[in-house]
């Protein structure tokens, strides 16, 4: 009976232990199955994933910028502030994705899984990581719509990098590709946003045509055919594009997309049709007293304004626009925008730049700086700003110079008529309060406009300066210009026509006693506005100037910045006519030959002709003459700087003879040269070596004299400093007395009276002699001997050897006879070293030269 028992128990045990091993097997098998792996990367892993990814997309999209006044972005903006504060999530997807990586490395979610952590680092904007992990995906994955959805990705990530080209060829690779419809839809989304970031718009149009059937997601149906309606709207396609909107009005939209939709589904029923302009703006009214519509009424507006602008009813669409900017609680955007439509009309339709410049002013200070053309809006702001400034400098300070020229009890009257406009201006804007958001942004410079209502400041319209001469004509006849002007101020200035001058001059009982100081705030205020009226001629000069200066710039800022080339031909002949002998007049004729040379040639040609003879010696003249005269002269100062190089060749190796040859051959081959006075101070300075000091002194004098604004005219001082030590001690080793040392550098000279010869006429014939008589070529030079006396000396160098200067002398002598100067008591003929030369000028011993010339010279 045991031992029966004992066997079923062993029995029972064996199979326990069959069982557990057979369990044990199974579970080792089907660990390492495919469908096991699966399981666990989908549920385990991908699906959490997935699940977080998508949230931080979905914050995009709950984040999307609906700015209606633009096209709509068809995708959100990728938010790095969203990226940053979604860290948690996605470093949980990011972890998970890869521990399903790692863990089911035989999974099919394995791809799904890269494709996660590809999406992860493009969102952290890991540009290169993310590259590296699409391109992995779509040379491994078997799976064609994760490759797939792995290369719409890789385009969207060139396309964030600034690389459109690369997209592109993405683009043209998924092209080649069979996708689903899901995929296509995705594709052509990314394509389309692609080519509005790229602006062309046309092909965006196509391609939201070409996938709208097919898109499935509510969101994206009702964005996509919205911005179908904004671009048929764009190209003048109204009927299409109210289609369009209607259609984005299914499927229950958000509210703003429900009220612009329906808002423009109106526009461009005014737009189609205008008999539909008046059902329209009923609707438009129903909208407008709608509570809910509250904070869309500058929307509302601002559409009424663009319908009535395109049907080219400008007041009507500038009473609208108004309207936008003064609704109770405006959308900053908005109202900036309603500003740069009403700046737009005032500048491109009725070229009335003055208000045109504050309304601009106004649109840059609402508009967000991210908004397309943004700078070209501010810079169209800033021209006109600046146009505005010089039409003000040109009011002012014309209506000063014509306050100058009243008397002052003209001046009186005047002056008390705009302290009434004032003060009344001031009691108007207190009795009335303005509202907080209406109105330009811009603020002239009283804050006071003229009783007769005009823009201008009273005390700077020239208008109101005449009407103030006939007022105190009509009332007090031609008074002369008396210094007692003040003393109406104290019954008032305004002066009526009842008032006597008799009454004026009644005197106060108690005038001989002490007054106090009872001077008024007007007597204060008048003084402050006589201190700016230019009385002297000095200020009346600097008034004119400044108003020249304003004239000119009004006429470069219509030509560049307004584009108004007849309004810039007036200013500048308006500044020429006024004042002719403006700084700016060779500039102003310049400019007017150009604006004039497509539309009259005779005017063009006149103006031409103007700057040919007054300015004959300018750069403009001359390149007016010859058109190629900048690069002849380019090329002559590149062959001056090859004969220059010779020559300082020769003076660096001491031949001072040849670099002097050289200097002057090419100083009288070139002229109008930029280099020249390089080349002829180094010509200066050889005359230390082959002439003498005092001639070296008088060549940097003259040099001095005729460059004195070029850099090299600072170099010339300096070794003018330098020669007076020099001098002395070549004198002091002299002791006064001519040197016998004829070893020297020799020159051949002549005195000769100023009063009966003239130098010029004497150098120029013997010039003539020395290039008929001599190969080698001589130089002439003139030095002021003695100013009393007038006399003058003319010297000829340089001669190497004594003998030579003796033989040239010989000849010169009989050459001179012949000019008559042998007549002359003055004239005296010598040979002379370059020490006795400098001798000579110092101690004027000319009767002592010539004995010791007689002595040693032949």
């Amino acid at each position: 009976m045991l031992d029966r028992e004992f066997y079923f128990l062993k029995k029972h045990i064996l199979n326990i232990t069959r069982a557990l091993f057979g369990a044990f097997l199974l579970l080792t098998v089907g660990c390492a199955s495919k469908g096991y792996q699966n399981l666990n990367a989908r549920y385990n892993g991908y699906f959490y994933a997935d699940l977080y990814l998508n949230e931080v997309y979905q914050d995009f999209e709950d984040q999307y910028q609906y700015n209606f006044d633009e096209i709509l972005k068809i995708f959100p903006v990728v938010d790095s502030s969203t990226v940053s504060s979604s860290k948690e999530k996605l470093d949980d997807a990011f972890k998970k994705s890869s521990q399903n990586i790692e863990w089911w490395e035989t999974s099919d979610w394995v791809d799904d899984s890269y494709l996660i952590i590809g999406k992860i680092r493009y969102l952290r904007a890991q540009w290169q990581y993310a590259i590296e992990t699409f391109q992995y995906i779509n040379q491994n994955s078997k799976d064609d719509p994760t490759r797939h959805q792995a290369l719409i990705a890789l385009m969207r990530t060139y396309m964030d990098m600034d690389s459109p080209e690369q997209a592109m060829q993405v683009s043209q690779f998924l092209e080649q590709e069979a996708l689903n419809q899901e995929e296509a839809v995705d594709y052509l989304l990314t394509l389309a946003f692609l080519y509005q970031r790229e602006e062309d718009y046309g092909k965006v149009k196509e391609l939201l045509q070409r996938v709208q059937p097919g898109i499935q997601d509510k969101t994206y149906k009702i964005r996509v055919n919205f911005i179908l309606g904004q671009l048929a709207q764009q190209a003048e396609e109204y009927r299409e594009a109210y289609l369009y909107y209607d259609n984005a009005l299914k499927g229950n939209p958000p509210y703003d997309i429900m009220f612009h939709a329906k808002l423009n589904k109106l526009a461009v029923s005014g737009f189609a049709n205008p008999n539909y302009v008046d059902e329209a703006y009923k609707t438009f009214e129903k909208m407008l007293s709608d509570g809910k519509n509250q904070e869309y009424q500058d929307n509302i507006y601002y559409t009424m304004g663009l319908m009535e602008q395109r049907r080219s009813n400008l007041p009507k669409a500038i009473e609208n626009f108004k309207a936008a900017t003064q609704v109770e609680q405006p959308n900053q955007r908005q109202q900036g925008l309603s500003y740069l439509r009403l700046a737009e009309i005032h500048y491109e339709d009725l070229q009335r730049f003055n208000l045109a410049s504050a309304y601009y002013d106004s649109a840059v200070q609402k508009l967000p700086k991210d908004l397309e053309n943004y700078e070209a809006i501010a810079k169209r702001q800033e021209v006109l700003k600046d146009f505005v400034t010089q039409l003000n400098i040109i009011e002012k300070n014309d209506s000063l110079l014509a306050l100058a020229e009243m008397s002052r009890m003209q001046l009186e009257v005047y002056l008390g008529r705009y302290i009434d406009a004032k003060e009344d201006k001031e009691k108007e804007k207190k009795a009335k309060t303005q509202p907080a958001n209406s109105g330009v942004n811009r603020v002239d410079n009283s804050g006071f406009q003229a009783p007769d209502g005009s823009g201008s400041w009273y005390f700077y319209n020239q208008q109101a300066i005449g009407q103030g001469q006939l007022e105190f004509q009509r009332v007090w006849g031609n008074r002369p210009l008396e210094d007692n002007w003040r003393r109406s101020l104290k019954q008032g200035i305004g002066v009526g026509p009842t008032t006597t001058a008799e009454a004026e001059d009644i005197d106060d009982p108690s005038s001989d006693a002490t007054q106090p100081d009872l001077k008024s705030n007007r007597d204060t205020e008048v003084e402050k506005l006589m201190a700016t009226i230019p009385f002297d001629e000095d200020q009346k000069d600097q008034a004119r100037i400044v108003i020249q200066d304003a004239y000119f710039k009004l006429g470069s800022i219509y030509r560049f910045g307004l584009e108004q080339n007849q309004e810039a031909i007036n200013s500048y002949e308006t500044l020429l006519a006024k004042y002719p002998q403006t700084t700016h007049r060779i500039d102003a004729l310049y400019a007017l030959y150009t604006l004039y040379e497509p539309i009259d040639s005779n005017e063009s040609n006149r103006y031409k002709q103007m700057i040919i003879d007054e300015f004959p010696e300018t750069i403009m003249a001359k390149t007016l003459i010859n058109p190629n005269y900048l690069q002849e002269k380019a090329a002559r100062n590149r062959a001056l700087q090859l004969e220059y190089a010779g020559a300082y060749e020769a003076y660096e190796s001491g031949d001072y003879l040849l670099a002097d040859q050289k200097l002057r051959a090419a100083l009288g081959s070139f002229e109008d040269v930029d280099f020249l006075p390089t080349v002829e101070l180094l010509a200066a300075i050889l005359k230390a070596k082959t002439e003498s000091i005092v001639s070296y002194e008088q060549a940097l004098n003259d040099f001095i004299e005729k460059y004195p604004e070029e850099p090299q005219a600072n170099y010339a001082k300096n070794l003018l400093t330098a020669i007076d030590p020099a001098k002395q001690e070549r004198l002091g080793n002299l002791n006064n007395e001519f040197s016998e040392d004829f070893q020297q550098i020799h020159l051949v000279a002549f005195t000769f009276s100023e009063e009966s010869f003239d130098k010029d006429s004497l150098k120029t014939q013997l010039d003539k002699f020395n290039e008929e008589n001599f190969k080698t070529v001589l130089f002439s030079g003139y030095v002021n001997f003695d100013t009393s006396s007038k006399i003058g000396v003319i010297y000829v160098n340089s001669f190497k050897v004594k003998s030579a200067a003796e033989s040239y002398r010989a000849l010169l002598e009989k050459e001179l006879a012949k000019l008559g100067l042998q007549g002359d008591s003055n004239f005296h003929n010598f040979a002379i070293s370059q020490d006795n030369f400098t001798q000579l000028f110092q101690n004027k011993a000319l009767d002592q030269y010539l004995t010791f010339h007689q002595k040693f010279y032949k």
